[in-house]
């Protein structure tokens, strides 16, 4: 009987001691939490986004958009190697890295909204005992006001066909001018 709680002591006391040595604290924050911007059709504006590491080991952050504003959305960089936040957590962040983010919505002649998200993806750096990633994501809310510029909604097809126009005008003046004279006869 002494020697049966003797051995469940022993497989206590070795559960205890493994559960603390791979306890660990992993986690990422960003700063915003929320955006919520004002931006012209078809003009760029850039925001700074501070990505912390609030675990124990270093990792590396990717951060990537996703939602209705993907396809005019560009982060730079696209992921970074982090380290941890000194303990005990204070503000200001000390290692936090910013990243870039550059809306460019279209040119548009009415009031639109585009919703989506910017996620920050965190996975452990090289030598690492953790497996796996965490994450956190910003919210961003973008309210695309008209264009006041009727160039914004020039295409390179619009300009190509102005050009020929000119051009075919050009022509024609060039030809009357040396002596050509055009003229239209109706049919009887």
């Amino acid at each position: 009987m002494k020697d049966k709680m003797l051995l469940m002591f022993a497989f206590v006391l070795f559960v205890i001691i493994s559960a603390n040595l791979a306890y660990a604290d992993v986690g990422i924050g960003v700063s915003p939490s929320k955006i919520v911007l004002q931006v012209e059709g078809g003009k760029t504006q850039e925001i700074s986004l501070l990505v912390f590491n609030s675990g124990d080991n270093s990792m590396e952050i990717s951060v990537t958009s996703e939602g209705e504003i993907e396809k005019f959305t560009q982060i730079e960089p696209n992921s970074i190697v982090v380290e941890p936040e000194p303990k005990p957590h204070v503000l200001p962040i000390k290692n936090g890295k910013s990243f870039v983010v550059r809306f460019t919505p279209p040119a548009t002649s009415d009031t639109k909204k585009y919703t989506g998200t910017i996620s920050a993806t965190g996975s452990p750096s090289a030598g690492s005992q953790f497996g796996g990633s965490v994450g956190v994501a910003t919210q961003v809310e973008l309210i695309v006001t008209p264009t006041t510029s009727i160039f914004a909604f020039l295409t390179a097809t619009h300009i190509i066909a102005i050009c020929a126009i000119v051009a075919l005008i050009i022509i024609v003046l060039l030809l009357r001018r040396a002596g050509l004279i055009i003229q239209f006869k109706r049919k009887k």
